[in-house]
This record gives C-alpha cells, structure tokens and sequence, in this order.
C-alpha cells in the first residue's frame, strides 16, 4: 500500500514484472486505507496507491501511470462518473472500476452508458475486497492481453508483406492494407469473402488437391501460387500458409515479380558499387573488428601481389612489415574507439617490396551504435614522398633557415629547416619545442616592435614582407639578417600562417625593419 508521495513507478515496469499499479479514489481515508490493505492481501502483486477526490487522481495519473482505477461515485467537486468522462481525455485505455456506496439502477445504467470496465457496489464485511481484487485482476489481465493484441495487428497492418487470417471456412477474418493491395481490394472488401475470389479456376484446383492437404499434415506450406486480381489479371506469388490451434490459417503473401523485381534492384546497385569501388586508384577495405578483412576492392591484389583467396585469410597486421605491425594494429583500435584515424605506413607486397601508404580509416556501427569494423581507403604516397624528400634535401642546403609559424609576437614555429644552427647557434629541435622561441630570444630586444610592425602593414596591404633586422645568436653574437616571408591563405581565405626564409648578411646594410612590403 502507497500514498500519493510515493515515487511513481511505470506500467510498463508493472507489466515486465507482473505487478499491478491500482489507484483507489475515495474521500474517506478510512475506508482507502481498510479497502488496499484487504485488497493487497488478496494478491502479492497488488500495489495500492489511494487518494481523496477526482483533482488529486487526475495529478497523479499525470504524474505517474497505473493498471486500474477504482472510484467512488459520489464524492465532493466531481462524482466518479465525470472524474471518467475527464480521465478518458487523456487515458481513454486503462481501466476503470466504480466501486461504489450508492447502488441504484439508474447510477449503473449512467456507469455503463460512460464507460466503465466494471461496476461494484460496496458491500459490509471484507469479502467484498475479495471480489473487489478479482475484478482488478480480470480487468487488468484483460487490458493487457488487449493491448498485446494491438501492438500485433498494428505490426501485421504496417508490414510490407500481404497477410490475411481465414476462419475454418475459408473465409477471410482479417487482411492487412499490404494483403489487400495486392489483390486490388480495401481490406474491408475482402473481409467475409471466401479465398477463391482471389484466384483462378486451375489455382483454386490446385489448392484443395496439393496445398490444404498439405497444410493439414504438416501445419504449413510454402511454394508459388498465382493470385487473380479484382481487374482480371493475375501474377505469381510467393505464398506461406500454416494453421493455428483454433483452426485458424494464416496466409503470408508476396508478390514474386516484385521481389524479382527488388532483388534484380539490389544486384544492379551492388554491381555499380563494386565498379565504383574497383576503379579506384586507390586501395579500399572493410575490416571486422577483430581486424579481418572482410571486402576489399580490386587495388589490394594488385598493389600486393596476393591473390582473393590469399587475403580472404588474412590479418590487416600481415600487409606491413614486423616493425611497424604494432603501429597498425594500434591505429585499427584507435579507429574502432573514437571514430577516425590517419596513418602512414609502408605497404608490404606478396615479394617483399615496401611501398610507402597513407591509410584514413572510419569506423563502422550497427543500428545501436555499437561497433562493428572499420573502412578505410589506402592511397599510394611515393611520389609525394620523393617529392618531401627532395624539399628537404633542397631546405637543408639553403644558407639559412627556413619557417613556417603563427602570426604572433613570438613567432611560434609550425616547421623550421635548413641552416638553423649555423644561422642562430641554437639547434632546429629549440625552435619545434620552445613556442615563441625565435621572437623572445633570438630577435634582437630593439627590433622584435618594428619587425611585428613591418609584417602586420604587409598582410594589411596583401602584400609580401622584406627587411632586415638583428638577432642574438646562442653566444651572444649580433647579427644582421634578412628576411622575405610572406601571409598563407588557408581555405576560408583567413591567415593560415607565415612562410618565409631568412639569411644572414654578409656585409654593412640597412637594419631598419620598416624597409618592408615591398611587392612580391
């Protein structure tokens, strides 16, 4: 037994366990309290919340929900029967038990009129409560079982397949809206005529020869059929039927062309998607998340030199080489764990050539989220290696240095090559790790305002930046240097960054900054 400040519980909670939420409406709290307690003892399952009048129940169902309620008739504000007419606006299912003082034909007749599941007059001693408590239990049991049934025949009528009931006649009971269609009919049409309107003659025939005497030695049957449509024409069917325990049969219908029609659909797009796939000059692949390959593309074995049947068992691990399996292995995980990753990686052929990899992979979910695998797109980098490689062998011959950093007082470096110890005396590692490195200490404490001044009228203007300055080298040595860098666009046409290079001088000249923007 509850009272109203009880933390509420749902009915769908109560249905998965088996209990039974009651509401009991009563403005005398004596008799609530005498009537759950009796009422609860009658069955475990019970769970009796009572509260005084119409307004209090109509909070509470808004607040919580419950299997039945029961209530009094006459009571201050609103009587049972107008506390129904108000639940029914936002409850019109859960049952309603008036359980009442004032017993009288005309309240009986006005209680049935409204609606209620069930009617009961007080009665004294506590043998009522036994009654009372098996109403409840029907009534809920009832609701149930009646919901379970709507919850079915709303699944069967949203189907995409044609499905129809036959009672022992033959006669249809039930079609859904899919069944109906097929056949040119509105399910009502249908309802009531027996299942030979809906076939020829030799399919009629055919039957109650071969397929109901099948149906009855086995329960089911599956096979073609041809349906006959309400303007004549008829189309092949593929055709379930099996029977009840009340004699009932059950009729599941497709129609075949349209299947056909579906599947030959989904070969033509699976093609499409495999062509679009294997002309990638790219290497695609899908892999579990145990790391298996389950589909890849027509790339894969002719970058690596192993055959389908090859791959088909093996690892994502056994294309790379020792060293830099556990890498791999790494970045799959990191992928199936937070959704993407990047990688390079050097790709190892069936003759144990290496190819250098770039690898971006995407993990896969399935309809819950969880995940299942990953895919990925592998892209040959050799050329742009080759092409990195000769930039860095062109940088780290320049007589100087080499930048790319933020456009800020410090000048924070992003990269940073070349002669970078010959020119500063501070190794190239002092720059990548120390932000502001360059700004704070090698520029010279007299020049780092004019040298912010001069780049900032430059990218004011569009243009690049040229001048001369002085920087403090690890030993303390001055040195003049010159400068030409200029702004880099990044996608949105906003200031990416600052390349440039910078060089000492050799001989006596203008180390003003403002000597800057020239044009490019």
């Amino acid at each position: 037994m509850s009272d109203a400040s009880d933390t509420p519980r749902s009915t769908w909670e109560g249905t998965r366990n088996g209990s039974i939420r009651v509401l009991h409406v009563d403005d005398d709290p004596d008799f609530a309290t005498l009537a759950a307690t009796f009422v609860e003892q009658q069955d475990d399952r019970f769970d009796v919340e009572s509260v005084p009048g119409a307004s209090e129940a109509l909070d509470r169902l808004a607040a919580a929900d419950f299997d039945c309620v029961v209530s009094d008739y006459d009571m201050p504000g609103r009587n049972g029967i107008e506390f129904l007419e108000a639940l029914r606006d936002t409850h019109p299912e859960v049952p309603f038990i008036l359980f009442t003082g004032k017993g009288s034909e005309e309240v009986a007749s006005v209680a049935i009129t409204a609606g209620v599941t069930d009617y009961l007059q007080k009665e004294t001693g506590t043998e009522q409560y036994a009654v009372l408590a098996n109403r409840i239990r029907n009534a809920v049991e009832r609701s149930r079982v009646e919901r379970e049934r709507r919850r079915q025949l709303d699944a069967i009528e949203t189907a995409q397949e044609g499905i129809s009931i036959l009672d022992e006649d033959g006669e249809y009971i039930y079609v859904n809206r899919a069944y109906a269609d097929l056949y040119g009919y509105d399910p009502p049409d249908l309802v009531g005529e027996h299942w030979e309107l809906v076939y020829p003659d030799d399919e009629t025939a055919r039957t109650h020869e071969e397929i109901l005497p099948a149906v009855e030695r086995d329960g089911q049957w599956h096979g073609t059929t041809t349906g006959l449509r309400a303007d004549g024409t008829t189309f092949v069917e593929d055709h379930r039927l099996s029977r009840t325990e009340r004699g009932e049969l059950i009729c599941t219908v497709q129609d075949r062309s349209e299947r056909e029609r579906y599947e030959r659909e989904l070969e033509a797009e699976r093609l499409f998607i495999d062509q679009a796939l294997n002309l990638l000059e790219d290497v695609f692949y899908v892999l579990d998340d145990d790391g298996g390959l389950r589909r890849w593309n027509e790339r894969l074995p002719a970058v690596t030199g192993y055959t389908d049947e090859e791959i088909a068992g093996m690892s994502a691990t056994e294309f790379f080489p020792e060293d830099e399996r556990a890498k791999v292995d790494a970045a799959i995980r990191e992928t199936v764990t937070t959704g993407d990753t990047r990688l390079e990686a050097e790709f190892l052929t069936a003759e144990g050539a290496q190819i250098p990899y770039e690898f971006t992979g995407r993990r896969l979910t399935d309809a819950d989220g969880d995940p299942t695998g990953l895919v990925g797109i592998g892209r040959d980098v050799t050329v742009r290696k080759r092409r990195a490689d000769r930039l860095e062998t062109l940088v780290d011959n320049l007589p100087g240095m080499v930048y790319r950093c933020a456009n800020d007082p410090g000048w924070p470096m992003e990269t940073v090559g070349g002669e970078v110890e010959r020119l500063t005396g501070y190794p190239q590692s002092a720059f990548e790790t120390r932000e502001g490195f360059y700004g704070d200490t090698v520029i010279h404490p007299e020049d780092r305002d004019e040298v912010w001044a001069a780049v900032q009228r430059a990218l004011e203007a569009g243009e690049s930046f040229e001048f001369t300055y002085r920087i403090r080298t690890a030993d303390g040595t001055e040195k003049r240097v010159w400068e030409r860098g200029c702004g880099i666009q990044s996608a949105d046409s906003d200031l990416a960054a600052l390349e440039g290079f910078v060089t000492d001088l050799p001989t006596e000249t203008d180390t003003s900054p403002t000597a800057a923007g020239r044009d490019r």
